[in-house]
């Protein structure tokens, strides 16, 4: 016997165009997470670029500028994998599992973009 089938509802428990927390949670998170990466990286910038080319203060030195470099794309990262978990959890959970499913791939997206754009001039390599 077929399972039966409610308008807008799929057996495998997607709620396809109907309002969902989760998908809505999904996006509060991947929002604030680009957001703190963003912060990040903006503080980043201005303190290499208050820097004094000559002088290699220990706060202006290589290994500070590396991990200044690797701050946001570190957070971006990390909250893609922690979207990857939470798409595992609510799918198993029968949820509406896709909002952080995309949440993952978008922030693991915007990490590499971040590592290209700017870890270069943050580490004054360039």
């Amino acid at each position: 016997m077929e399972p039966r089938r409610r308008s807008g509802v799929t057996p495998d428990g997607d709620r396809l165009g109907q309002e969902d927390e989760e998908v809505r949670a999904a996006v509060r998170f991947t929002g604030t997470t680009a957001v703190a990466a963003l912060v990040f990286v903006v503080v980043a910038v201005l303190w290499v670029s208050s820097c004094d080319p000559l002088s290699a203060t220990v706060a202006c030195g290589r290994p500070y500028r590396a991990v200044l470099a690797v701050g946001g794309p570190a957070i971006l990262a990390g909250g893609g994998l922690w979207a990857f978990s939470r798409t595992y959890r609510v799918w198993r959970g029968r949820g509406t599992w896709w909002g952080w499913q995309g949440a993952g791939w978008f922030l693991l997206t915007l990490m590499l973009v971040v590592v290209l754009v700017t870890a270069v001039p943050i580490m004054g390599m360039g």
